[in-house]
């Protein structure tokens, strides 16, 4: 059992290089697996990675600075002089380093709170439709591009989904549906996610009368 613990550090170090170069990145680039993975094992994969691989690797990074806490203690206990500061101290520098191992996800935007920015955006697009179409006798723009070149929303970055990574010549990464139509009309879908916006097949939708859904595409 001593003798296991003492290769404790070995594995330890091991499996922080794994999470630091294999883990980590695969959660910020899931799409890195996407020409091994068949397209519908990929778009669960890429849902789990965004949304849930972060706190999979928290609880284990945490595990594995508990163990180098928890070993270094154990190995120290019948150690004296020097040589029990010596294995504290490496101890503790192993666990320092696990920590820094666990600090590439910090600090970095979560595809969760992507999806909530995006929904906003989707709510301040159409807070300027309904401007527009109030002032135009009821009837929405003919596209997103009316409403920016009229001055009712001129960020251009509200047209832009957080979330989406691959390039879109578009104006806009929504798909506006509201061309035609006027105020006061039965609900209909108003705006929604283009494909691919989001991981997975997340996808927001807005209805004409401000109410915000999510669906999988």
């Amino acid at each position: 059992m001593k003798k296991w613990f003492k290769q404790l550090w070995v594995w330890i170090l091991l499996l922080d290089f794994v999470y630091l170069l294999l883990f980590w990145p695969l959660q910020e680039y899931p799409e890195t697996l996407y020409p091994i993975l068949p397209e519908g094992g990929y778009d669960l994969w890429e849902e789990f990675a965004v949304m849930h691989l972060e706190g999979v690797l928290a609880i284990g990074m945490l595990f594995l600075l508990l163990a180098a806490l928890g070993g270094g203690v154990f190995l120290a206990v019948k150690a004296r002089g020097w040589k029990k500061a010596g294995i504290l101290f490496g101890y503790l520098c192993l666990a320092l380093w696990t920590l820094f191992c666990g600090m590439p996800a910090l600090g970095q935007a979560r595809e969760r709170a992507r999806r909530i920015a995006c929904q906003s955006n989707l709510k301040q697009i159409y807070n300027a439709l309904e401007w527009y179409a109030g002032e135009n006798a009821g009837a929405y723009p003919p596209d997103l591009r009316t409403l920016f070149e009229t001055d009712y929303l001129t960020d251009e970055d509200i047209y832009r989904c957080p979330s989406r990574r691959r390039p879109n010549p578009e104006f806009s990464d929504y798909q506006y549906l509201g061309s035609g139509h006027r105020i006061g009309e039965s609900a209909f879908p108003l705006l929604r996610d283009l494909e691919k916006n989001h991981p997975g097949k997340y996808c927001n939708i807005l209805y004409s009368n401000g109410v915000c859904s999510t669906a999988a595409e």
